[in-house]
């Protein structure tokens, strides 16, 4: 195959990657960062302070009342942990699918790690705690408290901490299997919890099996 064969099929791809990811991808979010704003703030407000738990239980309700069945119904049973970029955490996913993740992520004890680079928003609302962020160049830390909502912009980079108890409503918005390898690298090459991984997986898969099924990807 000579260069100029290649030439034209890198460019094929090109040209689809583009058309999909402009004019498709976009088309298939449900979830609306202004809403889920909105719900949390309002959650936040009349959850019994320090129960974190109740708080939960009242944003999975809030954003089953809006989002149905596209959301899993809280399960203390069903958080897993999750190690990635050098921070470890735990989380439970309340939606998967190819476009869109919606997931309680955080701490109870503190971690800090990298973000990872990746081709999706991300969208990160506190709970309970505090995010510190570093951008590069930075001297001072970005300082994030119940109620904030700290976006992360695809292909950006930071450095985060979440020096104690945190935490956070995620929802992500772009190419999620392309973050799957960041998510599952410090598993399959450090911890090697092969029951986390296991857990995630099967969660994971679960959960966009199910969307697939119905009609969400």
């Amino acid at each position: 195959m000579n260069y100029f064969k290649i030439s034209i099929i890198l460019g094929v791809l090109l040209s689809v990657y583009y058309y999909l990811d402009t004019y498709v991808l976009p088309t298939l979010y449900i979830f609306d960062p202004e809403v889920l704003h909105g719900i949390v703030k309002d959650s936040i407000a009349i959850a019994p302070p320090g129960n974190t738990t109740a708080l939960f239980y009242e944003i999975n309700g809030r954003l089953r009342d809006v989002y149905g069945d596209n959301i899993i119904p809280y399960n203390t049973d069903d958080w897993m942990f999750n190690n990635h970029g050098n921070a470890m955490g735990s989380m439970f996913i309340q939606h998967a699918s190819i476009s869109e993740y919606l997931i309680f992520f955080g701490t109870a004890i503190g971690t800090e790690g990298h973000t990872g680079v990746h081709a999706a928003n991300d969208y990160f609302f506190i709970l309970k705690g505090e995010q510190w962020v570093h951008d590069l160049g930075d001297p001072d830390p970005i300082i994030y408290k119940p109620g904030d909502l700290h976006v992360l912009e695809r292909g950006s980079v930071q450095q985060y901490s979440m020096p104690t108890t945190c935490f956070a409503l995620e929802l992500a918005q772009g190419w999620i299997p392309a973050m799957l390898p960041f998510g599952f690298a410090d598993t399959m090459f450090s911890t090697l919890d092969l029951g986390t991984f296991g857990r995630t997986v099967y969660f994971t898969a679960k959960s966009m099996i199910e969307s697939a099924l119905r009609g969400k990807f």
